[in-house]
């Protein structure tokens, strides 16, 4: 089984080492091509990507971080496509666990998982697990599943199906997974820990657009109008949450790669809560008191 996966990077320094070395810590035997799309980085990040040895790198100016997704995907032929931000990365085994996963279930398009969100230093802040995507609930609440724990099987590629809407600028994925979902796309939930999710105050989900970005593709998905019923959506959601377990503590243990060897910065059975918000994580980076 293939896998291509892509990184659009733009001034991925200095997390692009690691997001690269997740991705080589995978279990020997994986078939993957780590496509690196820089669309034009002025911090460095192009430099050490001309010397990185095993990366497929193209450097060219992009229309945003979509269509660097798209031009990347665009140069694979693989049996799963996948895309990590260079301030994610992979858990060890994640891909054998995803390629299991397809193996066992021929009729599952769509694999995520969950997710460990940590700081720039691997600190632990917050443990996501999560439920089985429902149109329903992403339409009327958020896209719950962490783009850095998708994985898409090629079939969908060939079909015409996975490419964003390059209008977009910082919610093309939740508008991708509600469109595969809304065709009848069936999804698998994994219920393990996939990846790691990084806050560092640059995330495009603190940005002023994700809200509106949003609204429009979920209005458009047919989202109710009236917040009484939004909100309803969202208390059984939560429900169906705190029945699988998803809100309590869990003993996490994991590596956190610390460049492109990769060399290995391991976390052992650290207790960790579901509670997470940017505001309380940018605090706690910034040093004041959550």
């Amino acid at each position: 089984m293939r896998f291509a996966i892509a990184t659009p990077v733009y001034n991925g320094m200095p997390h692009l080492p690691a997001c690269i070395g997740s991705v080589r810590g995978q279990d020997t035997g994986i078939d993957r091509t780590h496509l690196v799309q820089d669309g034009g980085s002025t911090d460095g990040s192009r430099d050490w990507l001309a010397r990185a040895d095993g990366v497929a790198a193209v450097m060219e100016k992009d229309a945003g971080m979509y269509d660097a997704i798209n031009r990347a995907w665009s140069r694979a032929d693989a049996d799963v496509y996948s895309w990590l931000n260079s301030d994610e990365q992979y858990l060890p085994g994640t891909l054998a666990a995803v390629r299991d996963a397809f193996t066992r279930n021929p009729d599952i398009d769509i694999v995520f998982g969950d997710a460990i969100i940590v700081d720039p230093s691997g600190n632990p802040l917050a443990a996501r697990r999560e439920i089985p995507l429902r149109a329903w609930y992403v339409t009327n609440t958020f896209l719950y599943a962490l783009s850095c724990t998708i994985f898409f099987r090629g079939r969908l590629r060939t079909a015409g199906d996975l490419a964003f809407d390059t209008t977009y600028r910082v919610a093309g994925d939740l508008e991708l997974v509600l469109r595969l979902l809304r065709r009848g796309t069936r999804c698998l939930h994994l219920p393990r820990y996939l990846s790691l999710f990084g806050v560092d105050g640059r995330n495009l989900s603190l940005s002023e657009g994700m809200a509106r970005e949003g609204e429009v593709i979920q209005r458009a998905s047919g989202a109710y109008r009236a917040k009484p019923l939004r909100r309803a959506v969202h208390a059984l959601r939560c429900l169906e949450r705190a029945a699988r377990g998803c809100y309590a503590t869990d003993k996490v243990s994991y590596a956190f790669a610390l460049d492109a060897t990769p060399t290995y910065r391991t976390f052992d059975r650290v207790p960790l809560g579901f509670r997470f918000t940017y505001d309380r994580a940018l605090r706690t980076l910034k040093g004041s008191t959550p």
